[in-house]
């Protein structure tokens, strides 16, 4: 696969807003692309200030938790599920061991909760203090995390037309829980009483935008991000006070003409409908205070003739600055994409000798079905490999068509890798599924509200997909075993100190694997497409194992209706 050599940073892409109202949103969006210096000022005093105020208690009414302080040790808590990969370096493991590899086939449901909801469930849910949190389309819930009873359930009410409606899951802190809706709005809900508190238009139908990507908060920062790329949008991810919503800033992996990387679109004008979505987890290193995303594809996916040159800096890694919103680094992946091969995942992040010494890296992997791990501090690639199938994937589209692997929901999707300190091995889900992949025979025209492909994808028939779970040495990127499952692996990794690593496939399997070489120990129906968080904690001295399952795309397909599965020994 084609790389980039160098490193690329582009200060001019990230710009601060200055702090509004939604009565604002209109100006806003009129002065967006030309804020002033003295604007600029203006909002990054407001960062600071709310940076300060940050680690102090909270007066308001919503000050249960969690705190950021229970945030920063989220990867050793068995007891919660904080954020979507558990923690900031998004290590997805979790040291329990009450269920290990002798015992867990005797696991058995403990309760279930069938939310009626006919949306697709890609959320990871969350837990604190026995409940878990978790959103579906425009629904969320919380539930109770022993008794699978329903505590309560907020419902969003569309606005305005939506391109898309997956959500993948929410952010909690101080007693607010903080996720995107399909038809642009930033929204933050008591986590107590399940009621709205603020709401924060941030993208729109219009714009060939949507949300959903599982925010993060970092101190009073929420950091999200949007989505739109297959429709043309020109995607950002911004930081916004998590006291109101307010904007602070906000970066753009799409330059404007004359910024850095613009001369890598020819010509200039595909930048205005670049792509470059947010649609995955983020990961942060709290010791630099970076943040770490996967930029999406450019646009059109597939008719690479109207936007040539390399297409900074969509199907990159970014290291974005959380206070500033400025790139501290960046590395491109797949440039010039023409086979919709977004890098969906920037974690987990670790510390492990490599190559004869000990080096911070973050693992960078996506739909083209390659895994790299990377050193956080030089930026160098230290390993490449396939774990998908791979067949014509460098050789250009034509408008008649060829097979090419990965195809367009191959390789690694949504779903995120796990890390297992104890084994030193990453464990990454993806998706064996090809197809027939060519451009139109003439230029598309962008228009709102219809996909800007160029192109498309004849996907084999589905009785040929396959997942794969694949788990990888980080000090030698060697491959360590490989197990493939019957269906499309979509669901969220966990990886325990039991020496049990659970996955879930489209066709509602939860699978328990033996950590040491890939063996299945459980295949147990849930009723539903996984595709969802799959997940494991302690209450009251007992482990359980969660999943959420449900219809999962318009693509994948799916069965059943949105529901909620916790299993423990008897």
């Amino acid at each position: 696969m084609a790389q980039r050599p160098a490193d690329i940073v582009s200060p001019t892409t990230s710009q601060i807003i200055p702090p509004r109202t939604l009565a604002d949103e209109g100006r806003r969006r009129s002065a967006m692309e030309s804020s002033s210096g003295l604007k600029r000022s203006t909002s990054a005093f407001a960062f600071v200030i709310a940076w300060i105020c940050a680690g102090a208690a909270s007066t308001s009414s919503y000050a249960e938790g969690p705190s950021q302080a229970q945030l920063d040790r989220s990867a050793v808590a068995t007891d919660s599920w904080l954020m979507t990969n558990k923690s900031y370096d998004g290590h997805r493991y979790v040291n329990l061991k009450q269920i290990d590899a002798n015992n867990v086939a005797k696991l058995k449901e403990v309760c279930s909760l069938d939310t009626g909801v006919d949306a697709p469930a890609q959320s990871s849910p969350l837990l604190h203090e026995g409940r878990i949190y978790f959103s579906v389309g425009q629904t969320t819930v919380a539930v109770d995390a022993a008794t699978c009873k329903e505590i309560w359930r907020h419902e969003w009410t569309v606005r305005s037309k939506i391109l898309s409606n997956p959500n993948r899951g929410v952010a909690i802190k101080d007693g607010r829980l903080v996720r995107g809706t399909s038809d642009g709005y930033l929204i933050a809900i008591d986590m107590a009483t399940g009621k709205l508190l603020w709401e924060h238009q941030i993208a729109s139908y219009d714009k060939s935008q949507y949300l959903s990507m599982p925010a993060i908060i970092v101190n009073d920062v929420v950091v999200y991000g949007t989505a739109g790329a297959d429709w043309g949008s020109r995607g950002w991810i911004g930081a916004f006070n998590l006291s109101n919503g307010e904007e602070l800033w906000r970066f753009y992996p799409v330059p404007k003409p004359g910024e850095p990387g613009a001369d890598t679109w020819t010509p200039p004008e595909a930048l205005e409908h670049g792509g470059g979505s947010f649609w995955t987890p983020v990961s942060v290193d709290r010791d630099k205070d970076l943040v770490y995303v996967a930029v999406g594809n450019p646009a059109p996916d597939f008719y690479g003739d109207v936007r040539k040159g390399d297409n900074l800096y969509t199907n990159s890694l970014v290291a974005i600055d959380l206070k500033t919103g400025k790139p501290n680094w960046l590395r491109q992946f797949v440039p010039h994409d023409t086979h919709d091969w977004d890098l969906t995942q920037a974690s987990p992040l670790l510390t492990a000798n490599s190559k004869g010494k000990v080096r911070n890296l973050v693992v960078a992997s996506g739909k083209d079905g390659r895994l790299r791990i990377v050193d956080r501090d030089t930026h160098t690639v230290l390993y490449d490999l396939a774990i998908s199938k791979q067949e014509n994937g460098s050789k250009p589209l034509t408008s008649e068509g060829f097979h090419v692997c990965p195809g367009l929901l191959g390789g690694q999707e949504w779903s995120s890798t796990a890390y297992d300190p104890a084994r030193n091995m990453t464990i990454s889900p993806m998706v064996d599924w090809c197809g027939v992949a060519s451009h139109v025979p003439t230029p598309p025209e962008y228009a709102v509200g219809v996909h800007y492909y160029g192109g498309k994808y004849d996907q084999d028939p589905m009785s040929e997909a396959r997942g794969v779970l694949a788990a990888v040495d980080v000090s030698t990127g060697k491959l360590r075993w490989k197990m493939e499952a019957p269906a499309p692996l979509l669901a969220n990794v966990t990886a325990t100190s039991g020496g049990v690593i659970f996955a879930g496939d489209l066709k509602g399997t939860l699978y328990a694997v033996r950590s040491d070489d890939g063996k299945v120990l459980l295949s147990h129906s849930i009723g539903a497409s996984a595709g969802g968080g799959v997940f494991t904690y302690e209450l009251g001295g007992k482990q359980y194992v969660a999943a959420l399952s449900g219809p999962v795309s318009g693509f994948f397909g799916g069965a059943g209706k949105t529901k909620l599965t916790v299993m423990a020994l008897p």
